[in-house]
């Protein structure tokens, strides 16, 4: 078995649309927490997290074969002493998207 790696740098919203369906094995992704690294990464609020990264997660829906594998990296964060949903509220809409 011939095993291939191919390294596409740039924004995930640009560079996943040029992909093909079903073309992908595995996909790891850890993407910024919420109002986290803002100075690195620009930092997305808690509340809108999930709207923020359906759109990427749709195409990355669209690119993993049905037999492949997806990791998500994400982690929640207290604010005011109370635990953020975003992290269970993205994992419920992205079920919503077809993901198991």
């Amino acid at each position: 078995m011939e095993i291939t790696a191919d390294i596409y740098h740039g924004d995930s919203a640009e560079q996943l649309k040029l992909l093909p369906n079903d073309s992908i094995d595995l996909i790891i992704t850890s993407p910024p927490y919420a109002d986290q690294r803002k100075s690195t990464y620009g930092g997305i609020h808690h509340d809108k997290y999930v709207e923020w990264f359906l759109p990427i997660s749709a195409q990355l829906l669209r690119v993993l074969k049905p037999t492949g594998t997806f990791v998500l990296n994400i982690k929640e964060k207290v604010v005011k002493g109370e635990r953020s949903t975003y992290v269970i509220e993205l994992i419920l809409e992205m079920r919503k998207q077809g993901w198991l």
